[in-house]
């Protein structure tokens, strides 16, 4: 037996660059939209610069306005080459990321001066609240 659940999806942030070492904040996502358990980031990185890299974490916040980094949920792509090299990864986030109101992903390249091809963006990607239990269990 099978069961189609809704998912939905967010621009967390959308494909830019920044400057190494500059972090790009994502969108602000209210933890209460989605069911605990059931977000996750995808994230996309085209890095060309040899030596540059780029870094994804997720954060909460209580306040959306002091954000905590939440122990665990980071990655790291592969650096360039010269030639682009693009990685897809996806970070999911803790039920205790529930804990706090409101939740972000953060996007940093960084290990070298970056190049206008060397850019991240990210999408949330979540079950509704409410929609896993009651499509999971009719």
């Amino acid at each position: 037996m099978s069961v189609n659940v809704t998912k939905s999806s967010l621009a967390a942030l959308a494909s830019a660059t920044s400057a190494n070492g500059t972090a790009r904040n994502g969108t602000s996502f209210a933890s209460n939209t989605a069911d605990p358990g059931a977000i996750s980031v995808l994230c996309t990185s085209t890095i060309t610069t040899s030596l540059v890299a780029a870094t994804f974490k997720l954060q909460s916040s209580l306040d959306n306005s002091t954000w905590y980094d939440i122990s665990g949920a980071t990655a790291t792509t592969a650096t360039g080459t010269a030639s682009p090299v693009t990685t897809r990864l996806v970070l999911s986030a803790p039920i205790s990321a529930h804990a706090a109101l409101f939740f972000r992903v953060v996007a940093t390249l960084a290990g070298a001066a970056t190049d206008p091809a060397d850019v991240t963006s990210a999408t949330y990607q979540y079950v509704p609240f409410g929609y896993l239990w009651t499509q999971a269990n009719p």
